[in-house]
């Protein structure tokens, strides 16, 4: 099954850019693609988990709208895509491999030296960690995500976030009936619960 699909079209080259760019730095998400639609429009697809998606497209859209509003022409989440959409976006699904780089012969390295460039090479490509994607994903985006789309499609996204996530995330609502080390020790389904009530009630 393929993860969340986000995508920002906009008007223009930079536009463009500048919205893969917050995207990026905004949540723990790939980029896909670009495509050029044709007229100037120019579609950015980035990769991940649902919550991480729909965090990197708000921030790429709000990037697009400080440059100029209206070249921001739409933009969209698909939370669980179809596994056949494969097809349609270009560049390689979370579930493909990475395709076998070329192996070419290179002049024998000094001792040593291949083992550091290795361990850079596997430092700058290891994931973003679970504090830095929750430190994107803040109270402030699930009230916009309540608004925009109700509470049974913020709870599905909730539901996809992982424990460690919620807890982080659920020490900002002094509201909640748990807090300090009941929130360190709270499960899923009790978190879960927490979230139900209080955006039950304020919806």
């Amino acid at each position: 099954m393929m993860q969340a699909l986000g995508f920002i079209e906009t008007k223009g080259v930079l536009v463009a850019i500048e919205a893969a760019d917050a995207m990026l730095k905004a949540a723990d998400v790939s980029l896909v693609e670009k495509t050029k639609v044709g007229g100037g429009l120019i579609t950015v697809t980035v990769t991940g988990d649902v919550a991480a998606v729909k965090a990197a497209v708000e921030a790429g859209a709000a990037a697009v709208e400080r440059i100029n509003s209206a070249a921001l022409i739409t933009r969209h989440v698909i939370p669980r895509p179809h596994e056949e959409l494969a097809a349609v976006i270009g560049g390689n699904t979370p579930d493909e491999p990475d395709p076998v780089p070329e192996v070419t012969e290179e002049p024998a390295a000094e001792p040593g030296k291949e083992t550091v460039e290795l361990s850079a090479q596997i430092t700058e490509e290891e994931p973003v960690s679970e504090t830095e994607l929750v430190d994107t994903i803040k109270r402030e985006t699930i009230d916009l995500w309540m608004h925009q789309d109700g509470l049974a499609e913020t709870m599905k996204i909730l539901e996809d976030m992982k424990v460690t996530e919620l807890r982080t995330l659920a020490r900002e609502y002094p509201e909640f009936s748990i807090a300090g080390r009941e929130i360190s020790k709270a499960n899923k389904t009790l978190l879960l619960e927490e979230f139900r009530k209080y955006y039950g009630q304020n919806d």
